[in-house]
């Protein structure tokens, strides 16, 4: 009779330390640092914004009451495909961020790996869009990218399983202290970091979110689209339908745009003009009568390797010095 009672003391004991966790009232916006902000979500999630950009991930809450942070790591590249019948025997490629590094690429790759860079070295006065056509179709595609310094590249190579000829390639330059996680204690309505990684963040007491304000709506939007990424949707001039910063913000593609089978794109009936795709102009990039649907390209393999040569003939040369 003793034991049961004394498990039945610890059950009552950590049932409350649970309780006393789960109701901490952490949710809120932290003034943590001069010009960065940490707003904590109810649903998990969490997102600071500073001048650099947006850093989101998760968080919980741990013993102690002691929230620990996980910030997201995003792959070094990702790739998206479709089928584009106006190509015939190549493959076409827009570039998404290369030029913020040292960055290469190789086709149909064996056992000996020969990458050429993507821009030259010392590019500069960039221009948009970047899309370069070769002249052969591809069952894998490798991207590579590494130090200045260093030998060793770090190499995904992605499989092609749906045979694409027209891909979108995006390069995610992360730091590696955006991928850090850390931690904080939380007491007295106050977040008080604890963390060598980030010196920098101060003690900050929680705020309640204001959920009408623009920036809250726009952390909220932009966690949604990180999370459902399987599909860019884009028009001819690569500009992105639905994006954080276009017209038809966050807007159900199917709303007004009707699939059409034989362009494989979503057309707005009201607006489109056959052909108008062609047409380069001021409003090209904002025409979004026609667009193009893009799928994640999910089987890949990382690696980091010596094992290749360099082709220095770069894809792009920009230069205006």
């Amino acid at each position: 009779m003793k034991l049961i009672k004394l498990i039945l003391i610890i059950a009552t004991i950590m049932t409350k330390t649970a309780s006393a966790q789960n109701n901490l009232n952490i949710i809120g916006t932290y003034n943590i640092d001069s010009g960065a902000q940490l707003n904590i979500l109810e649903n998990g999630g969490f997102a600071i914004i500073h001048y650099g950009g947006i850093q989101t991930g998760k968080w919980k809450i741990a013993d102690n009451n002691t929230v620990q942070f996980t910030p997201n790591k995003k792959n070094t590249f990702e790739l998206y495909g479709r089928h584009n019948k106006d190509i015939k025997n190549g493959t076409k490629m827009f570039f998404s961020g290369f030029e913020n590094a040292q960055t290469f690429i190789q086709l149909n790759a064996t056992k000996k790996y020969t990458m050429q860079r993507i821009f030259n070295i010392d590019a500069n006065c960039f221009s948009f869009p970047y899309v370069h056509t070769f002249n052969t179709s591809t069952n894998n595609i490798l991207l590579m990218t590494k130090k200045y310094d260093q030998k060793i590249g770090k190499i995904m190579t992605f499989k092609n399983p749906e045979n694409y000829n027209d891909f979108m390639a995006i390069f995610t330059n992360q730091e590696e202290i955006e991928i850090i996680p850390f931690s904080a204690l939380f007491k007295d309505n106050t977040l008080s970091f604890k963390d060598q990684y980030y010196p920098s963040f101060s003690d900050s007491e929680r705020i309640p979110l204001e959920e009408d304000s623009e920036e809250i709506k726009f952390i909220r939007k932009f966690m949604e689209t990180e999370a459902n990424k399987d599909t860019f949707y884009v028009n001819p001039s690569y500009n992105v339908f639905g994006g954080i910063e276009s017209d038809e913000e966050h807007q159900d593609i199917h709303k007004y745009h009707q699939f059409d089978k034989e362009k494989n794109a979503f057309i707005n009936t009201k607006n489109y003009v056959e052909g108008n795709k062609h047409i380069k102009s001021d409003d090209s990039f904002h025409n979004m009568s026609l667009i193009y649907a893009y799928k994640i390209l999910k089987e890949f393999t990382l690696q980091e390797s010596e094992n290749y040569k360099i082709n220095e003939k770069p894809l792009f040369k920009v230069n205006c010095n």
